[in-house]
């Protein structure tokens, strides 16, 4: 009995708190049944998007233009994925001895707000800090302006309000240069050194990158004890900003660094997010900008969805024609698990597309399946001449190692699928992933539940009967 209350608890609680992901706040002034689906997110082949199209500036004297194409490329996907865009398109087109690189972002209709999501178009690099000032423009003063070309240097601004004279070849010298690093980690920590408080960045540059940054700490490390002077200063610049200007107070060899400064907890998430994203390796110019219409017609999308609800009927009036009460438990176990699934939809701003409505219709196969295996073992306990509620406890007991495996491969499954693939291949695998861990619950919580409550209502198989009054 205590076992129901907390199960009653626990179901009511999920699906209170999905159905408040799909219904609140409301991103459209939907009416009816369709302020249920308002919060749900829509890709490019059902919804349409934002387009934009870059040209790819590569250097000149550059080997393999296509390799730096093809690293631009990945950067961008990198980006767009890890801020749940994973449905977003990019596409490489190449015309007239140009390289092009087109983002489609679904339900993307502010173009500013879609080159917000891409990220920054820029190159980031390691510069000397040669000046700062407070000046407004300070290439409006003569002197500044004159102090920039005498050491070849620019004035840039930085996320502090300040402006930086920099310079990318660390103490004039060629040799010292660090443009576009690969950076394989950046992650916030607190720091715990006496004095320090805030937060700092640990980040850590690949392998190929460690030695040139050795070289540059060398040249600008000023021991702690000492004067720190202006132009010992390193800047990390993205974008033509100074995202960070610091001091270098020891000789880093592995590339394995920190960068303090008494950063709150959100400053040094944005800064680690900025150095995790990855450098992109050419300059990007936007040539074009707008929106892109549905890849598929209407015609095709409503097909679709009549298919889908046709299916779900189907299986509806089967499981109640054949299993009776425990047909209609299943009913529902599939309602709570559709809407469960629609409320981390809305939760996660997940898009949907139709591989992703593919990996819902097969979740509802998975909830199913799972009921059937739970309601032919009560019916085997029932037959063997047990009441109803032992043998309903019997049923999950024998069912729940069958159904875990089942599920965790499916799982495992989609997990290599959205590890290795990207675009619509993610957007499938995480529909898939977060239907079938609802169909665990809904079939091991929720369906538990609803049989106790209607255990009266289940009858006994004939030959149990007969079974008991022979004895």
């Amino acid at each position: 009995m205590r076992g129901d209350r907390i199960r009653l608890f626990v179901v009511l609680a999920v699906i209170v708190l999905a159905f408040i992901a799909l219904l609140w706040p409301q991103r459209k002034p939907y009416s009816g049944i369709g302020r249920i689906f308002s919060n749900i997110h829509l890709g490019l082949d059902i919804k349409g998007g934002a387009r934009i199209e870059y040209l790819v500036k590569v250097e000149e004297g550059v080997e393999n233009p296509s390799d730096v194409v093809d690293d631009v490329w990945t950067v961008l996907r990198n980006r767009l994925d890890a801020a749940g865009y994973t449905e977003a398109t990019l596409r490489k087109v190449f015309r007239e001895d140009k390289s092009y690189i087109v983002v489609e972002i679904p339900e993307a209709t502010d173009t500013v707000q879609a080159e917000k999501l891409i990220g920054s178009t820029g190159i980031l690099y390691f510069a000397q800090v040669l000046d700062d000032t407070q000046e407004k423009d300070p290439m409006k003063d003569p002197a500044l302006t004159s102090e920039a070309r005498r050491y070849k240097a620019e004035w840039l601004k930085g996320r502090d309000g300040k402006w930086y004279l920099v310079r990318k070849e660390i103490l004039g010298r060629k040799d010292l240069v660090l443009v576009s690093p690969k950076i394989v980690s950046a992650v916030p920590a607190v720091d715990t050194r006496p004095g320090r408080y805030g937060y700092k960045v640990n980040f850590e540059l690949a392998k190929e990158y460690a030695n040139v940054f050795k070289k540059i700490t060398q040249a600008l490390v000023v021991p702690e004890t000492a004067a720190a002077p202006p132009n010992k200063r390193l800047a990390i610049v993205l974008d033509n900003i100074v995202q960070f200007a610091g001091y270098v107070i020891s000789v880093i060899p592995d590339g394995r660094a920190e960068i303090t400064g008494n950063f709150s907890l959100q400053e040094a998430k944005d800064l680690a997010a900025i150095l995790r994203s990855g450098a992109l390796p050419a300059k990007l110019v936007k040539v074009s900008a707008g929106w892109v219409a549905p890849l598929l017609g209407k015609d095709i999308i409503d097909a679709s969805l009549k298919a889908g609800i046709w299916g779900l009927i189907l299986v509806l009036i089967y499981m109640v024609a054949y299993y009776r009460i425990m047909g209609v438990v299943a009913d529902l176990a599939l309602l709570y698990n559709t809407f469960l699934l629609l409320g981390v939809l809305a939760a996660g701003r997940i898009i949907l597309t139709l591989p992703g409505i593919a990996g819902i219709i097969l979740t509802i196969g998975t909830t199913v399946d799972g009921n059937v295996i739970i309601y032919e073992r009560i019916k085997e306990e029932l037959r063997s001449g047990k009441p109803v509620k032992t043998a309903i406890a019997a049923g999950f007991d024998r069912s729940t190692v069958t159904i875990v495996d089942a599920n965790v491969t499916t799982i495992l499954a989609g997990l290599i699928l959205y590890y290795f693939g990207t675009g619509t291949i993610r957007g499938f695998a995480i529909t898939l992933i977060i239907g079938v861990l609802g169909s665990m619950f809904v079939n091991l919580v929720f369906s538990r539940l609803m049989l106790n409550t209607f255990a009266g209502l289940i009858k006994i198989p004939r030959e149990a009967v007969e079974r008991g009054s022979s004895r």
